[in-house]
């Protein structure tokens, strides 16, 4: 029973402190844990979140992959959703190395678990103002022309938030946390050039 209510505890803090992320608030940072064993639970979200991916993927696949070329056309909706995982899996595994690496040669170490729990949670707003554009697509009462600026913006937000967050949960300079930014784009650009790759192969 105790372990449930900690667990609870856990879940609601770590909202708040995911939320006060999406608003800029300094204070966000006292409400991650630093422990390894909250690190490994915090990937629930993201797994837990997966779902709403694949619904993207099988729907609107302009959604996650904007430049979406013609060699995933004639792949089937399986095929592409089984890659769009591993690129996912490869992506934070390439992520969160490096970050470990800068972290650790820093003198941040300590702080690096707290950072994970933070990243992980984070997906959550992060999939949350996303699901507006997802409805008007879906529906068809925008097309993606008309929402490709919209989402930008809303790209940038997070960007944004995620900057934040680094730079006050890794106690590191805004530029640090701007370039730790500038890795994550970088891997998502280059898995998704990687898979297109792949995907033009098989």
């Amino acid at each position: 029973m105790r372990a449930e209510q900690t667990f609870r505890q856990e879940i609601k803090r770590n909202l708040l402190g995911a939320l006060e992320v999406a608003l800029f608030m300094p204070v966000a940072r006292t409400r991650f844990g630093d422990t390894k064993e909250e690190a490994i639970r915090s990937f629930i979200v993201p797994v837990l979140l997966f779902p709403l991916i694949l619904i993207a993927l099988y729907t609107y696949p302009q959604i996650l992959m904007t430049d979406y070329p013609e060699t995933l056309a004639g792949q089937s909706p399986h095929v592409i959703s089984l890659m769009y995982g591993l690129r996912m899996l490869a992506m934070w595994g390439a992520f969160f190395s490096t970050v470990y690496w800068i972290a650790r040669e820093i003198d941040r170490k300590k702080y690096f678990y707290q950072f994970m729990i933070a990243s992980n949670w984070l997906t959550l707003p992060a999939t949350i103002i996303f699901l507006p554009v997802g409805w008007m697509l879906v529906t068809g009462a925008y097309s993606w022309h008309d929402l490709s600026a919209f989402t930008m913006f809303l790209m940038l937000y997070t960007y944004a938030f995620t900057a934040f967050m680094s730079a006050y949960v890794l106690r590191v300079p805004w530029e640090l946390a701007g370039f730790i930014v500038f890795i994550s784009m970088f891997l998502n650009n280059s898995t998704l050039d990687i898979l297109y790759w792949v995907g033009g192969k098989i």
